[in-house]
């Protein structure tokens, strides 16, 4: 078999059967199965799943499970895949229609690549128009030996690479992982990154492509919420750093600069997601004395400023963030902006 998509299920009641659909809309001259790791969800999710795969008994598996989180239903589905490469879907995400053929028409061009990197755009619930970012390569690009340095830096300072779901992967080197995931499943926050550090780390090469395959759902608009601080404590997740420990000192990344770069990254996603509350129709009260006991707990933010590794931008901005004036980065922000505001999940 040549692909396995894997979506694991929960809360998804409402839109599961278009992500579906969105999975079994692929043709070509290949073949394929699309797994379902529902998590226990409490709405009727399950009962989707069941629905679908009675539907459709050559394309469709279950797995059913006692609700433990996105990490470990992730590995479950990673256990259960039988295809040559593991393609990953969210359960209210979309696959373009020509995804697998695609990915097919590169698998046949470059054998040696164990992991296929693409591109994703991102489509709104009122009708606003579809966006799309830059992509890492105008075209198809081979990489191997020293140059996965820069994937690694990625990895290292940013998001832009942890998603799994812009990722086809060989499927032994998702099977073979021997991380144990069990310590994790309680912070899913950044969990995506995990999954890809050993498959990337292992691959004799890695080809980035241009195409976009992928459609990811943003949530747009707002009614009021309770501002949960919970979801904020997450995003600065210690476990995830030390995750990353040893793949820094395999990847002879682990200069101090290395390090500074990465735990940048870590206070930059709590940043982004104060800014999203703050921005949003919830207490800003509420936010700003988030910020402020964030600021005062983690005297690092100080020593980042003053950190010429992690550059400029980010300098200043952790110099207002420990200085806890989140008015004035917000402000700056919307000088910036030309977008608009987004829920983003997770």
């Amino acid at each position: 078999m040549d692909f396995s998509i894997l979506i694991p299920v929960y809360r998804s009641e409402e839109v599961l059967a278009e992500t579906v659909r969105s999975a079994l809309s692929q043709q070509g001259d290949f073949s394929y199965e699309i797994v379902l790791v529902e998590d226990g969800s409490p709405d009727g999710s399950g009962a989707v799943c069941d629905d679908l795969a009675a539907a459709y008994p050559d394309m469709i598996r279950v797995i059913h499970r006692p609700h433990t989180g996105t990490v470990l239903t992730r590995r479950v589905a990673v256990a259960a895949a039988e295809g040559d490469f593991i393609v990953w879907l969210d359960s209210d995400d979309l696959l373009e229609p020509a995804c697998l053929s695609t990915l097919m028409k590169y698998r046949r061009a470059y054998p040696q690549a164990d992991v296929i990197l693409y591109e994703l755009s991102f489509f709104f619930e009122d009708g606003h128009p579809e966006e799309s970012r830059p992509p890492l390569a105008e075209t198809p690009r081979l990489i191997a030996g020293e140059e996965k340095k820069e994937l690694y830096r990625l990895l290292i300072e940013g998001n832009r690479l942890d998603s799994l779901c812009i990722k086809a992967i060989r499927r032994e080197l998702m099977q073979n992982d021997p991380a144990d995931y069990a310590p994790y499943s309680a912070n899913p926050y950044g969990e995506d990154a995990l999954h890809c550090l050993y498959p990337l780390t292992e691959a004799a090469s890695v080809l980035l492509i241009p195409e976009v395959l992928y459609r990811y759902r943003m949530r747009t608009g707002s009614v009021m919420h309770v501002f949960d601080t919970a979801q904020l404590d997450k995003r600065y997740n210690e476990l995830k750093l030390a995750f990353f420990e040893p793949y820094l000192r395999h990847w002879g990344m682990d200069s101090a600069d290395d390090r500074a770069k990465l735990k940048a990254s870590a206070f930059k996603g709590v940043l982004d997601g104060i800014l999203y509350f703050y921005e949003g129709n919830y207490d800003r009260k509420a936010v700003l004395h988030y910020a402020s006991d964030f600021a005062d707990s983690h005297p690092e933010l100080k020593e980042l400023a003053g950190n010429k590794a992690i550059g400029r931008k980010q300098q200043v901005l952790f110099r207002l963030f420990a200085a806890k004036k989140i008015r004035l980065i917000e402000a700056g922000y919307q000088l910036l902006r030309t977008g608009r505001k987004i829920t983003h999940r997770g």
